[in-house]
Formats: C-alpha cells, sequence, structure tokens
C-alpha cells in the first residue's frame, strides 16, 4: 500500500495519523488529529446517513465509468473522496484506501478484472454498513453504557448480558471481528496498542473495545440531547460540543442557564427586583432623576451581591431597602 494511517489512545485523547504517497495525495510528513477520547465515535453515531445515499450512489456510478472506459479521468472521483474526508475523520482512511486504488488503476497495476479490483458496490453499501453500526451502537449504549438508566451491574457485566448465548441482544449488538493491532512506543514517554484498521468499521471496533475495557458510562447531554462520556469529574450534566451557532458548548451554556435560574430563585435577587421595580417607577412620576435612579441600583446591587456571597446578612439588606436611602 501507498499509505499507512493507523489510530491510538492515551487514555485522554484518541490519535489519528496518516502519511501518504500516492500519484494525487502525497504528505510530506504524516498528518495527526486528536479529539477528547470517544469523541469520534459519538460523532459518527450522528452522521446523517441520509444525506450520504446520494452522494456514494453518484461516486458509485463514477467507479462503473471507469470500467467502461480504463482512460476516463478520476478527477471527479477524487474531489469526491476530499470532500466526504471532510465529514468525518473515518473517511480519512477511506479516501486513502480508494485514492491508493485509483493510483493502480491509472498505472494499471492490479491484477484480474477492474470491477473485481474495484466494486462499485464497495461505495453505494457504506451508507448500510454505517446505518447498520449506528444503531448497533446505540443499542449498547441504551442497553449497557447508559449509567442514568440503571448501575447494579458494572458495564462489563451489561455488555456480557448482550453478548448471551442465545439472547435476542446478540443480533442487535455489535459485530466484534479480529483486529491488526500492534504494540509501539509514540513518543519519549509512552507505549501504547496502535491499530492498523482496514477499515472504517475496524476503528468503531477498536473505540467500543476501549470503552468496554475501561468501564467508561454515558450520559445525555440535558442542551442538546446526544449522549457524551461521563468520565469528568462532578455531575455534569452538559457535553462540551458546540451548540447550535452560539460559538459556545453546551456545557458552557447549560452552566450559564443554571446560574441565571440559580439567581433568580435567590431570596436575594427577589427582592432586589422588588424593589428596583418600585424606585424605577419614580423616574415615570418625576420624582427622581434617572441619574439618582441608577446610582441606587448599583448599590443596591452590590449589597444584593454582598448577600448572595455570604457576607451581609438577608435581613441587613431588607432593613436598607426599606430605610429608603439612596445610597
Amino acid at each position: 500500500m501507498s499509505y499507512i494511517f493507523k489510530v491510538y489512545n492515551d487514555g485522554n485523547r484518541e490519535y489519528f495519523t496518516w502519511e501518504a504517497n500516492t500519484r494525487y495525495y502525497t504528505t510530506k510528513r504524516a498528518i495527526k488529529k486528536d479529539f477528547e477520547f470517544t469523541q469520534s465515535l459519538l460523532d459518527f453515531i450522528d452522521l446523517n446517513v441520509d444525506e450520504l445515499y446520494e452522494t456514494f450512489i453518484d461516486m458509485g456510478n463514477e467507479v462503473q465509468k471507469l470500467y467502461e472506459d480504463e482512460n476516463n479521468d478520476t478527477i471527479s472521483l477524487r474531489k469526491s473522496f476530499d470532500s466526504i474526508a471532510e465529514k468525518h475523520i473515518y473517511f480519512q482512511l477511506f479516501r486513502l484506501h480508494w485514492f491508493d486504488k485509483l493510483d493502480k488503476y491509472i498505472t494499471g497495476e492490479y491484477e484480474g478484472k477492474i470491477y473485481d479490483f474495484m466494486p462499485y458496490k464497495d461505495l453505494t453499501h457504506i451508507p448500510m454498513k454505517i446505518g447498520a453500526a449506528q444503531n448497533q451502537i446505540k443499542f449498547m449504549l441504551n442497553k449497557a453504557f447508559d449509567i442514568t438508566v440503571e448501575n447494579d451491574k458494572t458495564i462489563q457485566q451489561y455488555i456480557a448480558t448482550l453478548y448471551e448465548n442465545n439472547s435476542r441482544s446478540v443480533d442487535k449488538a455489535f459485530k466484534f471481528q479480529p483486529l491488526t493491532i500492534d504494540f509501539e512506543r509514540i513518543d519519549d514517554s509512552l507505549m501504547v496498542e496502535v491499530l492498523y484498521p482496514k477499515n472504517m468499521i475496524d476503528i468503531v471496533d477498536y473505540f467500543l473495545r476501549e470503552i468496554i475495557r475501561r468501564e467508561i458510562g454515558f450520559k445525555v447531554c440535558k442542551s442538546c440531547g446526544k449522549y457524551f462520556p461521563a468520565i469528568a469529574h462532578g455531575n455534569i450534566e452538559f457535553c462540551n460540543r458546540l451548540f447550535q451557532d452560539t460559538g459556545k458548548t453546551c456545557r458552557d451554556i447549560g452552566s450559564l442557564t443554571k446560574w441565571r435560574e440559580k439567581v433568580a430563585e435567590s431570596p436575594a435577587m427577589m427582592l432586589y427586583n422588588k424593589h428596583y421595580k418600585t424606585r424605577f417607577s419614580r423616574i415615570r412620576a418625576g420624582k427622581i432623576t434617572r441619574e439618582v435612579f441608577q446610582e441606587w441600583a448599583a448599590k443596591a446591587r452590590e449589597y444584593r451581591d454582598l448577600v448572595m456571597q455570604g457576607k451581609m446578612s438577608y435581613d441587613e439588606y431588607e432593613a436598607w431597602l426599606k430605610s429608603g436611602r439612596w445610597v
């Protein structure tokens, strides 16, 4: 092969590295991408399969054109592989695998019939394979990995139950297969198991094994409704995904929302709001100027925050508000 693609993790993050030397895709040095552990798998199950069908059917049609004319241009097909590789990190392997085939197609360095060497169904069936794997992973998330459902067994025990002989769950759970795994030195201080995947499903297989081996549970984010790993300290309820187009994560949004809810329910805040409305109405009545009101409001907020921090008593704050003093 004219490329190398490998996957590993250090316990906290997952890493994908690849290098290639094909006619149309050469990396002068290895490319390396990393993500929070389990992120790529969770992003994989969120892929919209319906949006992939048309793309892969078009790619299959392009491959069939190569059967008819072995001098056919591969530019359009290569652009499709480039485009699909941007949708998910696992598609980087898919692109390298097919670029290698296209290289051999152009040079004629392959054996047998062209349609056996480059079967178009290997492309058109990809969305179905992804959809099947997604359903299997979601089934395992619901039945074994979701720690908010039950906790009377370990994740290993729940998984073992899914794979009992004659169990109906066996047909719904992921089908593990042999993997090509080596044990390598990654840097000056790290030796890890490294996966050399033959296809995208091998990568899914690898990460599911790691999750089971390390007993990692998952929760459903209360903001976006998607699963995230429950490996952070504390009772985290929100994930680190970007929330819509806000530029902030669900965790950022969720923390701010919870803080606002807590503040809104604070007795000191409710007392402040009550007197704020009363005094603000005096501006409209012409009894005070806006400048005087703003000076009072600043002092009222200062005392309110002291109460919420436990540095001033509620009774003292209430007495000051009722006293009618402005500053």
